[in-house]
């Protein structure tokens, strides 16, 4: 059962930007801040899944000083920040790829943003992935153990809009998404499932002995939105996940079940150099600060995410 969600209305007051608008979170998210009825612009690298959508794109990197430019003319009052590239893999070949695609890209977000004279505050999603090896359940307060460059490049970006929001007063406030998955997503290990399943196609797959904390990605926007017009989270890092530990391996067999097929052959891989082996949030601080529990059980999710996908191979 849900808690009581912070009233959204001053969203429909103010102006909203989304930045990295072309991903899969901010594509559920689009849609509520359409209804919700503010006005919305949105700032993205990659334009083809906002074709469906009436509303102000600034379309090129935020590095883009005439994109920093339409950022501070739009003057938005609340910015919603997905940006940043996901790149998981255990290679230095990607270290200056992703201290740009977050780091930098906090940076130059700053400078088009904290000195507008509407900004109100500025959500950014970090990731779950800043935690690295720590003990589970994942807190807060933990000092981050960073095992890629994405998650150096996440650390970075957390540790400087801290700062920023600490000494200099900016109305920042970071959530940490966990496993994120929903109807639409195209990337990732569920999508890869449903497919193996349809097919009723082998597979290779390690053990599945390490565990994740899987959100239903509307959960997430809603968590979003929350911490947008909270009045107590400025300057806060807020764990957004299910609260549940679950193994990799009961995600494959839940999915397989569901789309009717697939045959992993468990064991066949070995899992990457450097992969934490136990990933759950603590989320009582989501709930104490924001009213926000998830709503989503994990088997009804899968679920509902193999019908969907189902239906969408009978259209096309």
């Amino acid at each position: 059962m849900a808690a009581t969600l912070p009233d959204l209305s001053p969203l429909a007051d103010g102006r909203v930007l989304v930045v990295g608008g072309g991903g899969y979170i901010a594509s559920r998210l689009i849609p509520h801040l359409i209804e919700i009825g503010c006005e919305l612009a949105v700032q993205t690298s990659y334009v083809e899944p906002l074709k469906g959508f009436d509303i102000q794109i600034f379309e090129g990197p935020v590095a883009n000083p005439a994109i920093q430019q339409a950022i501070r003319d739009f003057d938005p009052a609340f910015v919603l920040d997905l940006s940043g590239r996901t790149d998981q893999s255990h290679s230095r070949d990607n270290d200056d790829a992703m201290a740009e695609s977050h780091f930098a890209a906090a940076r130059h977000l700053g400078r088009a943003i904290l000195d507008g004279p509407s900004l109100k505050r500025w959500v950014h999603c970090g990731s779950n992935e800043e935690y690295g090896n720590n003990a589970v359940p994942f807190t807060e307060d933990m000092r981050e153990d960073p095992v890629s460059a994405y998650s150096v490049g996440k650390v970075a970006t957390t540790h400087h809009l801290k700062m920023l929001a600490d000494y200099e007063n900016a109305p920042i406030c970071i959530v940490r998404p966990f496993v994120i998955y929903g109807i639409g997503q195209e990337r990732g290990l569920i999508p890869f499932l449903i497919r193996m399943a349809f097919a009723d196609q082998a597979f290779d797959t390690t053990e599945g002995v390490q565990t994740r904390d899987f959100l239903w990605v509307d959960d997430l926007v809603d968590g979003i939105l929350a911490t947008a017009v909270s009045d107590n989270v400025h300057g806060e890092i807020i764990n957004l996940g299910a609260g549940v530990e679950t193994p990799v391996r009961q995600v494959v067999e839940a999915v397989c079940r569901h789309g009717g097929g697939g045959q992993p052959n468990f064991g066949a891989m070995q899992m990457r150099d450097g992969e934490s082996q136990r990933c759950v949030a603590d989320i009582s601080k989501a709930e104490r600060l924001l009213g926000w529990v998830p709503t989503m059980d994990l088997d009804e999710g899968l679920g509902k995410m193999v019908e969907a996908a189902r239906e969408s191979s009978a259209q096309s």
